[in-house]
């Protein structure tokens, strides 16, 4: 962590909410979890967590607004089901497992999935869709204990034959129902959101200009330029998962 005051803590996290942000609504998936690892560096580990989910709030929001027409909602739905249920089943664990082990297994299953060819457009999802129950559930827990799974949910969504803006899409609403109910479960917890509002509201703020940018660079690239982006984004993350896990600084 470095030794920095917090007008300077602000800015550095703005910022790179902002940069952050415009990449995960052009890519789709990564950018919470570059913004989650910038974090760790600026403040106390166990506030990141949720002061994260804060922001990473506002971002989905806006996401949310700028792709509705594209939700995806036979997935959604079932995805965020029993999402509080893990929500609840992760706050059980939080402190108790160890974050890097966990973050380390997660990159270690997204790898494989980047060589798995995605379906073509007109092709039978690969995925049951009763399987967004279990992951929603999964999801709801890991959420509390490591802070972002976006990469494993944009490599579980790369196998849905859906469009470069109907997968932005369903992940923004992803982390907007993960991240209601973090905060929701946190909040019950005690966590200190109030101590770290203008820092919250700077980066908040940030985040829908750089997601109103991103949108405006995706409309601008091809479905293919798309894939072979995401891929590359989701291999650096996890790499990025795997190297913090491991001690990485």
């Amino acid at each position: 962590m470095f030794e920095w005051d917090i007008t300077t803590i602000t800015i550095v996290i703005a910022a790179t909410a902002f940069l952050t942000s415009m990449l995960t609504a052009f890519i789709g998936a990564g950018g919470g979890t570059a913004l989650l690892l910038v974090m760790l560096f600026c403040l106390p580990a166990g506030q990141v967590i949720p002061i994260h989910g804060c922001i990473q709030l506002a971002s989905n929001t806006s996401r949310i607004a700028l792709f509705w027409h594209y939700m995806q909602w036979q997935i959604i739905l079932r995805f965020i089901a029993l999402m509080p249920v893990g929500v609840y089943i992760g706050l059980q664990l939080y402190g108790m497992l160890s974050p890097s082990g966990i973050q380390i297994t997660i990159a270690m299953g997204i790898l494989p999935t980047l060589f798995i060819k995605a379906p073509k457009r007109s092709s039978e999802t690969r995925l049951p869709k009763s399987l967004y129950f279990i992951i929603g559930l999964f999801i709801g827990a890991g959420n509390v204990l490591v802070g972002t799974l976006a990469p494993l949910l944009g490599a579980i969504l790369r196998l849905e034959p859906i469009s470069k803006e109907e997968r932005v899409a369903s992940l923004g609403f992803f982390g907007f129902a993960g991240n209601v109910f973090k905060i929701a479960g946190f909040t019950f917890v005690g966590a200190p959101f109030l101590d770290y509002w203008p820092l919250i509201l700077a980066a908040s703020v940030a985040t829908i200009f750089g997601n109103m940018a991103g949108k405006r660079l995706l409309g601008k690239i091809t479905q293919v330029t798309f894939d072979k982006a995401f891929k590359i984004m989701l291999a650096v993350m996890a790499l990025m998962l795997i190297y913090e896990g491991l001690g990485g600084h």
